[in-house]
C-alpha cells in the first residue's frame, strides 16, 4: 500500500486503514491587512512649536539675569538665604524681583534650597514656565 509524504500532502493519509489528517499550525490573520485601521496623525505644522521656543528662550535669558546677580552679588546671596530662614517671603520675592526680571516669578524655599519658577504664560494652559532650584 502506498503511504504518501504526508508532510506535503494536505488531505491526510490511510494507515491500517484509518484515515487521519493532519493539520499543522498556520498563522492566520482575522483581518486582511488591507482592512486594518492606523492611526492618523494631523499633519506638522511647527507654528506653534517655535513660539514656545522663542518664550523659553526669554525665560532663559530672565533666569541668566537671576544667577548673574546672586554669583556676582555677595549681599544678595546672603539677604535672600537669611529672608528665607526667617521665612519672609515678601522679602525673597522682593529680592528676586529687584535682579531685573521682567516675568511673573512664583518663589518657594526648602531648608535645602530656593526654587524659582519663571513664567511669560498669559493663560493657565499657555507656554511656558522654567523652574530653577538652587541649592545652598
Amino acid at each position: 500500500m502506498y503511504t504518501p509524504n504526508f508532510y506535503y500532502y494536505p488531505y491526510g493519509y490511510s494507515y491500517r486503514g484509518v484515515f487521519a489528517l493532519h493539520h499543522f499550525p498556520r498563522a492566520y490573520c482575522a483581518v486582511p491587512q488591507s482592512t486594518i485601521q492606523r492611526q492618523m496623525f494631523p499633519s506638522i505644522n511647527t507654528k506653534k512649536f517655535v513660539q514656545s521656543t522663542e518664550k523659553y528662550r526669554a525665560l532663559v535669558n530672565e533666569a541668566n539675569k537671576i544667577i548673574n546677580k546672586i554669583s556676582t552679588t555677595p549681599n544678595l546671596a546672603h539677604d535672600l538665604m537669611d529672608a528665607a530662614q526667617k521665612s519672609n517671603q515678601s522679602k525673597v520675592d522682593q529680592l528676586i524681583q529687584s535682579t531685573g526680571i521682567t516675568v511673573k516669578a512664583k518663589n518657594h524655599f526648602t531648608p535645602d534650597g530656593l526654587v524659582i519658577e519663571l513664567s511669560n504664560a498669559i493663560d493657565s494652559g499657555d507656554c511656558c514656565t522654567l523652574k530653577l532650584a538652587l541649592r545652598w
